[in-house]
């Protein structure tokens, strides 16, 4: 995917065909996120724990709801991307991403921790997909060219599963999980302190790339995102693919 959008970036760039741009930043935008979820599935076999259809839409629809309501907030509540206010931005978007998981598990369906860990996925990833498109039409329109766009994905691709699929994963991971065991959906305050861990994470995260500090010291999004797919890894290690054994044929 990634070789696929730099390649239709190539070929703009040299016959001038801007109409590629939009399928170009798609698959620039989605190729780290669909990379780690296929990882994620052959670990945990998560995708067939929900229906595809119900998949699909909450990646197409969760994802959508998730960006119209984390876009609003963000807008209204951090006037300035480059000011101490982007700290606000986890305790907007992580709830955001929350919304749409939620409404299913308020109808009763799919209120199983794999079921859950899907739905949160698939809403993030659309999320995440759609928000890494907007920052490369953001760059172009701030006069870069399109290769910075797409460098912009390229590195939005590399860090956004650790980040947007992760924090939603884990959120989801201990909430459906407590509710898979008392068979409704409550708060209780394992999924208080996720919500808060994921949310202070993904602040952390957006501060140390975005605020005015010593170069060195960005480095630690990377530790961020080493422990943000640690938390994850451990909130979903009991989700295991199982293993079918074929029956050895007996010998005549």
């Amino acid at each position: 995917m990634i070789a696929l959008s730099f390649s239709l970036i190539a070929m703009m760039e040299a016959v001038g065909n801007r109409a590629v741009l939009p399928a170009a930043f798609f698959y620039g935008a989605a190729a780290g996120p669909v990379a780690l979820l296929l990882a994620i599935h052959d670990r945990t076999a998560l995708g067939a724990s929900v229906p595809p259809i119900t998949l699909a839409g909450m990646f197409l629809f969760g994802g959508g709801v998730a960006l119209l309501i984390g876009g609003y907030l963000d807008s209204v509540l951090i006037p300035d991307k480059h000011s101490p206010s982007i700290l606000r931005v986890g305790w907007i978007e992580e709830p955001a991403k929350l919304v749409p998981p939620l409404a299913v598990a308020l109808t009763g369906r799919h209120l199983v921790k794999a079921a859950g860990v899907a739905l949160g996925l698939s809403c993030a990833t659309g999320f995440a997909i759609m928000e890494s498109m907007s920052y490369a039409w953001k760059s172009i329109h701030a006069d870069a060219g399109v290769v910075e766009a797409g460098t912009v994905l390229f590195l939005r691709g590399l860090t956004t599963p650790f980040g947007h699929l992760i924090w939603t994963g884990l959120v989801c991971a201990v909430a459906f999980g407590a509710w898979q065991a008392r068979g409704r959906v409550t708060v209780t305050l394992p999924v208080v302190a996720a919500v808060v861990t994921a949310a202070v994470l993904h602040s952390l995260n957006d501060g140390l790339l975005v605020l005015d500090i010593p170069g060195a010291a960005r480095l630690l999004f990377l530790v961020v995102a080493v422990v943000s797919y640690w938390l994850f890894h451990r909130a979903t290690r009991d989700l295991k693919r199982k293993v079918v054994l074929e029956p050895v044929p007996s010998r005549a």
